[in-house]
């Protein structure tokens, strides 16, 4: 197996720190592969090795399956599976733990391997999930001073950096942080999928727009309030202050008429509101029929009932190309779902949290974050989603959904602002879009065409491959992903349509220097 070189210098650096630490990498670098290499090693130096995986899902669990299996078939044992109702031998050399299920017996199953003589080797795929008071049990035998021996090794995984006030369990259980590979340095080196971001303006209707007013105004009231009660507040801005007007409604009894818990109430009902703005669901459902109808396409949502909701307006307009995938959906609903989308049965899958973390869909190109929680981790995890490179896929695009005149941010994320990006208005009166960029460039190429007094057909398909490049993200593609779709054409059209984005990303970046 071939490792990219971020991987071996991460592998090597592990290896330095005496097989101990945590290592951050994007989703869809190559985490579990760099874990098969360290399991490898391991073998290779510690003949009676046992293997423990801990992941935080039942899905992620069958992937680590699949991927264990594949390595027994080279000659090493096969996996073991404990959670999600079965609970395999403990004495095998590799099983792999839902953590739920590992709180208790993966304590138990480390301390006998040692006992029993055994090196082992606990892997703790997307670490940041076992920081909590019930999770964090799982460290039992490697927080203690006696099992902290020269035979139990420790792999955390992570595909976002973790910073919060329990980072001192992931630390002592695991080891130290040892390397970080982010989204701009894995974009640079070519080992995920080129990327595009939209980003998609949206508006509130006119009495969604008055009740967002109101409720902003009934939150500058209580928080000017508080700052008068609580003058330790008046120092304190953004997020800053939410976290101590959230420590000063759980304390309860030191906030006798509940002013701080309102005010929480208000930020929630506010954020409810933007969450569920009905431009949403439609403005989604009219982005897909604006897209190539080839397009494996990722559809994230917030809530449960929104999901339900576009699914099924997804369905009524372009027939039976998408499923729901939610937690609320039984386990092999959820499996024969995702397996459907895997093998190509539908090209649209519409989720909630669920598919975050630990789902495999590599052929996905479009991602639709229809809303989206402020919290950076889930916004990476999301276009990582995308990014993991697969046969056949040249590039991806995710499009993010946000309320104008809003406290929504209008960036996605900051760690992708370097990325090609373009933005849209949509307006759900006409369900049309507009890009004010692309707009003039296209009015730029029919002005040029006219002036060279070009036929009236040549004027109507260009009028119509520029319509359909609208919305979409190919005219910043990569130049040669240009060359090489308009060479591929099958037909005229497709040709005309591949050769005028061409042409629009030449003018947008300021290098025209064309002849229609």
């Amino acid at each position: 197996m071939k490792l990219y070189r971020w991987q071996e210098a991460a592998l090597q650096i592990w290896k330095n720190k005496g097989c101990r630490g945590i290592i951050d990498a994007v989703t869809g670098a190559g985490k579990t592969a760099l874990a098969v290499a360290a399991i490898r090693y391991l073998r290779e130096t510690c003949p009676a090795l046992r293997v423990r995986i801990v992941v935080p899902t039942i899905p992620l669990a069958v992937q680590w399956r699949r991927t264990m299996t594949r390595e027994a078939e080279c000659g090493e044992d096969a996996p073991g599976f404990f959670g999600g109702g079965q609970k395999d031998a403990a004495d095998m050399n590799v099983l792999i733990y839902v953590v739920n299920s590992a709180r208790d017996a993966l304590p138990r199953h480390v301390r006998s391997d040692l006992a029993m003589g055994c090196s082992v080797l606990v892997v703790y795929d997307e670490c940041h999930h076992y920081q909590s008071r019930e999770n964090s049990r799982i460290f039992a035998p490697l927080s203690a001073g006696d099992f902290l021996t020269e035979n139990c090794f420790t792999l955390g995984l992570s595909a976002t950096p973790f910073r919060g006030e329990n980072d001192q369990v992931l630390l002592a259980g695991i080891g130290p942080r040892i390397y970080r590979y982010g989204l701009p340095q894995a974009a640079r080196d070519g080992v995920i999928s080129p990327f595009t971001i939209g980003r998609v303006a949206l508006d509130l209707t006119p009495a969604e727009a008055a009740e967002y007013t109101e409720l902003s105004q009934m939150l500058a009231g209580v928080g000017k309030k508080l700052k008068t009660r609580y003058p330790l507040l008046r120092e304190k801005t953004g997020a800053a202050f939410f976290q101590a007007v959230t420590a000063l409604a759980a304390a309860g009894g030191s906030e006798p008429d509940g002013m701080a818990a309102a005010y929480l109430n208000l930020v929630y009902q506010r954020k409810e509101l933007c969450v569920s703005a009905s431009a949403r669901v439609d403005c989604c459902a009219e982005l897909i029929g604006r897209l190539h109808a080839r397009d494996r396409i990722l559809v994230f949502c917030e809530r449960i009932p929104q999901a339900e909701q576009t699914a099924a307006l997804i369905r009524r307009r372009y027939g039976d190309v998408c499923g729901v995938y939610h937690s609320k959906l039984p386990g092999a609903a959820r499996r024969r779902i995702l397996d459907s989308f895997r093998m190509g049965e539908s090209r649209i899958l519409v989720a909630c949290r669920a598919l975050d973390e630990g789902i495999d869909v590599p052929d996905a190109n479009v991602g639709i974050v229809m809303s989206c929680s402020a919290v950076p981790r889930q916004r990476i995890q999301r276009i990582g989603r995308l990014l993991r490179k697969a046969e056949g896929k040249s590039a991806a695009c995710l499009y993010y959904f946000y309320i104008r005149n809003s406290r929504e941010d209008p960036v996605y994320l900051r760690e992708a602002e370097d990325a090609p990006s373009f933005a849209l208005r949509y307006d759900p009166s006409d369900g049309c879009f507009s890009d004010a960029l692309y707009e003039y460039a296209a009015r730029e190429l029919l002005a040029e065409a006219k002036a060279r007094q070009a036929a009236p057909e040549t004027l109507r398909e260009m009028r119509l491959c520029l319509a359909e490049g609208l919305g979409r993200a190919d005219h910043l593609a990569d130049e040669l992903a240009q060359e090489a779709a308009r060479r591929a054409a099958r037909n005229r059209h497709t040709k005309n349509y591949w050769y005028l984005m061409q042409q629009i990303k030449q003018l947008t970046e300021g290098d025209a220097n064309h002849e229609l």
